[in-house]
């Protein structure tokens, strides 16, 4: 019980960064020694955390303003940032800063991995007032980097942890380009290279967990190695399971979710070698409050609420769900896991994103028995793919094509379904139920139609596809004719958010796409486009760099179907009308 009202306290103290004095902190935390009733230890884990987040805060010098020459370690990744540049978190001098590089500067970064040096010359900025995500990242500035001078490999366990990397990604080389990112996604949390199309789809869905690492695959590692160390010692045991946990968390980049597991893992593992083991529920109270003494700021990051949110729902859910359940536990088990996460993390998807879809409880039954297999054959087989490389490589990435072909066609499949969703008050049936089930046993007849009504109305409710006149999402105007739909690009936003928005509205496929600038912002919205909707003409300006784009001048006339239409030059660039309709020329609706 104590464990739990610590990481309640724990939780509250960072959220609400109470402003106490340390010897307040002092106090409680003295009092909570001496006297370890629950309130007591929940009111001093709330003001320790407080004072330790004020004072994080407090210590988030600003980096000064004016020119920067000097060494920077990455901490993440570079992945992309628009059309022409790449973005990364870094540490210099003990701080956090963000990082970007344009034009031929970003190429000499782009390649480069957490924990790798470089030496720059740029400009720094402070950190904006309102910037809530980047403080709740720890930074403290943003660096625009004008030149890189010289780069280092980084410490031992950086270059052991990129060297790993790097063979795992070699190894999966004989895989499609959409196969090998889903994979690096899956086992090591690299998920730079999917496609927007690919993970729309699984966001769609509710697989977005399985776009990249989760608190499961340090299960699936400790699944393997574990069994390595049955002969050894207690204490050898401890200390090898911790070293692979602390080599996980590096590897995969201290990812939010794999924080909550490793540490909820350690807490276990300690546990057992102390002679007192500790239940899940227990585990996951201690670790969601020693992490929040760590790093109070993790409280307001969403993927840790999401980790933390749906591992509860498992332990306390899961298994009182599965002794209700009736049928084979090959499917009993899954599904009240599944159900159980899934009732964990809806209060906070419901608050953060709006309605969930209906498809995403059987889309991870489905999808979720072929992830296991694909993280625990990319920790085993994929080391040995990337150390031969060659056609037995593309041997041994044979069961990793079929697990991950059944993950895509689920994830697109249900995408394609009836965008049904269930809001809060569908989330509070469902919960309702399942207090049901749980307290009645025999009522499980009654839940089952309940759930298929429930799920029939969600359906019948759902969003009528198309759109009734044009619209303007992000920079992609939306023209609806008699004869088809013309998207006109203007400046468009990011793919994925694009695709996220039209796949919403219920967007079909296009009869024309105009690219008006040519440039390569709209370039990466067309083929984003073309690999969601397939082939479709796309007509841009002379001189456009959009691949497969036909190139139009003033004046042609293409006929598509009934559809005919002019191409003009507006004040925005390459324009076109319908002829079917009035002629104007300009930017806007055909009227």
């Amino acid at each position: 019980m104590r464990a739990h009202f610590f990481a309640l306290g724990a939780m509250a103290g960072a959220w609400l960064l109470l402003p106490v004095p340390w010897m307040v902190v002092v106090a409680a935390s003295g009092c909570a020694v001496r006297w370890p009733r629950p309130a007591v230890v929940m009111i001093a884990a709330c003001l320790a955390t407080g004072w330790l987040g004020t004072r994080a805060l407090d210590g988030l010098e600003p980096l000064e303003s004016g020119s920067f020459e000097g060494w920077v370690t990455l901490v993440e990744d570079p992945r992309s940032s628009g059309p022409f540049g790449v973005r990364a978190t870094a540490r210099v001098d003990g701080r956090r800063v963000s990082i970007s590089a344009h034009g031929p500067v970003a190429g000499r970064v782009a390649n480069r991995l957490a924990g790798e040096q470089l030496f720059v010359i740029g400009t720094a900025q402070p950190l904006r007032s309102d910037d809530d995500w980047a403080r709740w990242r720890h930074e403290a500035g943003r660096i625009t980097i004008t030149s890189v001078v010289d780069t280092a490999r980084g410490s031992p366990i950086a270059r052991l942890a990129n060297e790993v990397r790097r063979t795992l990604s070699g190894g999966a080389a004989p895989l499609s380009r959409t196969n090998r990112a889903l994979y690096l996604g899956m086992v090591i949390g690299d998920d730079r290279g999917q496609s927007p199309v690919v993970a729309d789809d699984f966001r769609a869905d509710g697989l977005g967990h399985l776009l990249v690492v989760s608190g499961q695959n340090v299960a699936f590692v400790l699944a393997i190695v574990a069994p390595l160390l049955v002969a050894a010692r207690p204490g050898v045991r401890i200390v090898a399971l911790s070293a692979v946990l602390v080599f996980f968390a590096v590897l995969t980049r201290f990812e939010p979710s794999v924080l909550r597991a490793v540490r909820m893992a350690g807490v276990s593992i300690g546990a057992v070698g102390a002679g007192s083991p500790i239940d899940g529920r227990k585990a996951l109270s201690v670790a969601v409050g020693v992490l929040l003494v760590i790093d109070p700021f993790l409280v307001h990051v969403v993927a840790f609420q999401l980790s933390a949110a749906a591992t509860t729902g498992i332990v306390w859910l899961a298994a009182p769900l599965g002794e209700r359940l009736g049928g084979p536990g090959l499917i009993r088990i899954p599904f009240a896991t599944t159900a159980a996460a899934q009732i964990g993390v809806a209060p906070l998807l419901l608050v953060t994103f709006g309605p969930v879809p209906l498809a995403s409880l059987p889309a991870n039954l489905l999808a979720g028995p072929a992830s296991g297999p694909v993280m625990i054959w990319g920790c085993t087989a994929g080391l040995l793919a990337g150390i031969v490389g060659g056609p037995i490589a593309s041997i041994i990435h044979s069961p990793t094509w079929m697990l991950l072909w059944w993950i895509r066609k689920v994830a697109s499949l249900s995408a394609a379904a009836p965008p049904a969703m269930i809001g809060g008050v569908g989330w509070a049936v469902i919960v309702g139920l399942t207090i049901l089930m749980l307290t009645r046993p025999r009522a499980r007849l009654l839940v089952g139609v309940v759930s298929i009504v429930l799920a029939l109305v969600a359906i019948a409710r759902a969003p009528a596809v198309g759109i009734g006149d044009h619209q303007i999402v992000d920079g992609v105007e939306l023209r609806p004719t008699e004869h088809g739909l013309i998207i006109v690009l203007d400046n468009p936003g990011a793919p994925r958010i694009v695709l996220r928005k039209l796949r919403r509205l219920g967007i079909g496929e296009p009869s024309l796409i105009v690219a008006s600038d040519g440039d390569l912002a709209d370039a990466l919205m067309v083929l984003a486009l073309r690999d969601r909707y397939g082939p479709v003409l796309v007509l841009a300006p002379e001189l456009h760099r959009v691949p497969t784009a036909r190139t139009a001048r003033a004046g042609d006339r293409y006929r598509l179907g009934d559809l005919l239409i002019e191409v003009i030059v507006g004040e925005s660039g390459l324009d076109v009308v319908n002829l079917a309709a009035s002629p104007v020329p300009g930017r806007g609706p055909p009227r």
